[in-house]
């Protein structure tokens, strides 16, 4: 069942992107009962749950796709973990890792040696990080190969961590005299990024060389990313075209955007909404007519805003879609009659389709057509779509639309009771809906997870209240909730006090009561630390949400460091693993995620993010001024 499987998980991408999640993860439970394994299908189900904010079970999902992935790069991969773990030291400094609450792993012990080399380096000590190298290799060449490609490959990165790049190539091209590791991916694959980093021409090509050869052997979007800008960097503009090209396409696939290719090919075997998915498809590149089956192609009119030529060729084909994307055409033209005429003509085939069901009521709302009471009221009609309609709510409870659905079929059914009961409960998840969509005092994070040896860009969220205080007690920070280390705990204060005095300075009018209250702050995934000082954009935007009682839009991300100038000025500075933040806002779909301009360097080349990719969803700010435009508008300071 390959292709079928193929198919659903096409469907499931495209629900995705037209805003129904819902149903994707129906699909993906249903692929993933068949084949737990199926990589994409985890990663998707886990992309589902990332955009709607639950982390843990993303997280988990992940950790999954990352455990079952081949990898090529198996050393390289093992030298980053001991460098993160020497990194953190409250998760993994010692002779054991904590893996969770009371779970403790022995490390072994070549792993506590790679580990000093690393605590050597990050304290400061190169040589003596060097040195320690240079101990382990004599100690295990001739005895385990395994431990000593790991010392030299050690060996390599610190001399390249420490600006020695010559020093590293060196290393390398060495190792490789030696028998057996002429062709390790470890080795070559750390050669090529000095290739790039070293910049000759002779070793560009070098370079070319190698990543064309694991180009053949799997598909990986740093493969292509790195090919795009070595070949943009020997002048190949033809060939730089292409790979970029291609490292796009890739980078959208993996990021389970669909094609208009993949979105016609799954709507032409199941019903899509028109009215969804033209919307959600509009700045995608269009597919070529004359290659599509006649139902695809007809689609791909839609698409492209022919329905005139798309309904001619829906109704040439006879089946139960063709008259569902008809009847769409119609609604789309704004004939209600004749939509209404074609849906029910399509209950009569399928009466459990919920799209078209809910489409009708909601129309019988809006207008009380005739057509639409004579078709509920109908044999048993009503007691079946009520039945429908219980079971969609028991999974989805939150989703008003469903109540406005049942408030409806109660109306026809004559039930004005049942109908009130129903009204006031989607009126009241519609406020909370719109209330998430926009509210105050919570913004949208970019940061990044490691796994081990693999980062891995998320979005999370931060959260600033405030509640009123005893009179002359108000103005303060209260409450610092969430698990923070120090470092972030100290940011989070400092941030609080610049950015009230910030908003005193530049909306004197607006904050006259900002020492009436006190305040709290919140960093969730609470049962994961959280570090650093890169929150500190994202918790600026926070308080001010709060001092200025603005609601937040919640498709935008931010990141960077805060640093105060002065009490009116503060700057954003650089963040550290840029490329992982912008592929996490990618992965929940998001407009719009904010980056120190210290940091327009870092995307550049990078062979994690495509040029086109950054230009769509990044934006660069040097200041909090800037940021809060890009938040609010640019008549933020005027109104």
């Amino acid at each position: 069942m390959p292709a079928e499987r193929d198919e659903r998980l096409d469907l499931a991408c495209v629900l995705v992107e037209i805003g129904e999640p819902y149903g994707a993860e129906e699909l993906l439970a249903a692929v993933l009962e068949e084949r737990p394994d199926d990589l994409r299908a985890l990663d998707l189900l886990a992309k589902v749950k990332h955009m709607r904010g639950e982390l843990t079970g993303a997280l988990a999902l992940w950790a999954q796709v990352h455990e079952r992935s081949p990898r090529s790069q198996a050393g390289l991969i093992r030298l980053a973990s001991v460098l993160q773990l020497a990194r953190d030291t409250a998760r993994g400094g010692g002779e054991f890792l904590a893996l969770g609450h009371f779970q403790l792993w022995k490390k072994p012990a070549a792993h506590l040696e790679l580990e000093e080399v690393f605590r050597n380096f990050l304290a400061r000590r190169p040589d003596q990080a060097i040195e320690r190298c240079d101990q382990l290799i004599r100690k295990y060449q001739g005895k385990d190969t395994d431990l000593y490609k790991l010392a030299v490959l050690a060996k390599a990165w610190v001399s390249e961590l420490s600006g020695d790049l010559e020093a590293a190539r060196s290393i390398l091209e060495e190792l490789g005299l030696e028998r057996g590791f002429e062709t390790d991916s470890d080795r070559i694959l750390a050669l090529a990024r000095l290739y790039e980093q070293i910049g000759a021409p002779e070793l560009l090509e070098k370079a070319v060389h190698i990543y064309a050869f694991f180009e053949r052997s799997f598909e990986k979007v740093s493969v292509l990313g790195h090919l795009a800008g070595l070949h943009r960097k020997l002048g190949h503009r033809d060939e730089a075209a292409r790979y970029e090209e291609r490292f796009v396409a890739l980078f959208r696939r993996r990021m389970h955007r669909p094609t208009h290719e993949q979105a016609t090919r799954a709507a032409a075997r199941f019903y899509v909404p028109l009215h969804k998915l033209v919307p959600a498809m509009r700045h995608r590149q269009p597919a070529p007519l004359q290659r599509l089956p006649q139902r695809e192609r007809a689609i791909e009119l839609v698409l492209r805003d022919d329905r005139a030529g798309a309904r001619e060729l829906f109704a040439k084909g006879g089946e139960l879609l063709d008259l569902k994307y008809q009847a769409d055409i119609a609604a789309l033209n704004g004939s209600q009659d004749e939509a209404i005429r074609l849906y029910i003509a399509c209950l009569r085939h399928d009466p459990e389709d919920l799209r078209i069901v809910g489409w009708l009521l909601d129309e019988y709302r809006r207008s009380r057509p005739e057509a639409v009471a004579s078709y509920f009221l109908g044999d048993g009609i009503a007691k079946r779509i009520e039945a429908i309609l219980a079971a969609a709510i028991r999974d989805a409870p939150v989703r008003a639309s469903l109540w406005r659905q049942r408030e409806a079929l109660h109306h026809l059914a004559g039930r004005p009771d049942e109908a009130i009961r129903c009204a006031e409960r989607a009126a009241a998840l519609e406020r909370e809906a719109e209330r998430r969509r926009a509210p105050v005092g919570r913004v949208l994070a970019a940061a990044v997870y490691h796994f081990v040896g693999k980062a891995r860009g998320l979005i999370h969220e931060v959260w600033a209240t405030r509640r009123p205080a005893e009179p002359g007690r108000g103005g303060f920070l209260e409450e610092i909730l969430g698990n923070l280390t120090p470092e972030l705990t100290q940011a989070v204060r400092n941030a609080f006090l610049s950015v009230r005095e910030y908003a005193r300075a530049r909306w004197p009018h607006a904050t006259r009561d900002i020492l009436d209250y006190t305040y709290s702050y919140k960093v969730t995934k609470d049962d994961e630390p959280s570090g650093g000082t890169s929150a500190g954009l994202p918790t600026a935007l926070a308080f001010l949400s709060v001092f200025l009682d603005r609601a937040v839009p919640q498709d935008v991300a931010s990141t960077g460091v805060l640093v105060a100038d002065s009490h009116d000025v503060l700057v954003i500075k650089p963040v550290g693993e840029p490329e992982y933040k912008v592929r996490g806002a990618c992965n929940r779909n998001l407009a719009r995620v904010i980056l120190p301009e210290g940091n327009r360097r870092d995307l550049a080349d990078s062979p994690l993010v495509p040029a086109a990719i950054r230009d769509e969803i990044v934006r660069f700010v040097s200041d909090l001024d800037q940021a809060v435009i890009l938040t609010w508008g640019a008549d933020v300071f005027v109104e």
